[in-house]
């Protein structure tokens, strides 16, 4: 049996649900959550992903930060600059933008991000979660949507 999938109602129905979280932590907490985004260099095609994030995340309540490092930026400002997202009680959510540019290791940098904050669910620990029959948590979002 076929199964059509109308992809517009059901981005749709997921971001009215997101509104709907966003104002109930809002309610909760008293602020917007708070999702900063991490871009290094110029890749055309991570540039328009991020402007799409950035309005999505807009549209549906959430509030944040876009931090743009050129791409011959050395390592150590992006681990500075991730220890202060880390360090923020105010930032509840990072999101490095890949690919990184040449020179920067991709595993310390995702590793570097505690799963709670890490929302495209790289982590170790949160790519774990599928494989354990896990819905709680940050899981990565192309297995979780392929599931």
């Amino acid at each position: 049996m076929t199964t059509i999938l109308d992809g517009k109602a059901l981005a749709t129905r997921v971001r009215q649900q997101v509104a709907a979280r966003a104002a109930a932590f809002r309610g909760r907490f008293g602020r917007a959550p708070s999702l900063h985004v991490v871009l290094v260099g110029d890749d055309p095609a991570s540039q328009v992903y991020v402007r799409s994030k950035e309005r999505a995340a807009a549209r549906t309540g959430i509030e944040g930060r876009v931090h743009r490092l050129p791409a011959d930026a050395p390592p150590s400002l992006l681990d500075e600059l991730g220890q202060q997202l880390v360090e923020d009680d105010g930032v509840d959510g990072i999101l490095v933008q890949l690919p990184l540019p040449a020179g920067f290791d991709r595993y310390r940098v995702v590793q570097a991000i505690p799963p709670e904050k890490d929302v495209d669910g790289l982590h170790p620990f949160n790519q774990g979660l599928p494989a354990a029959g896990r819905r709680d948590g940050l899981r990565p979002c192309t297995p979780l949507g392929c599931m």
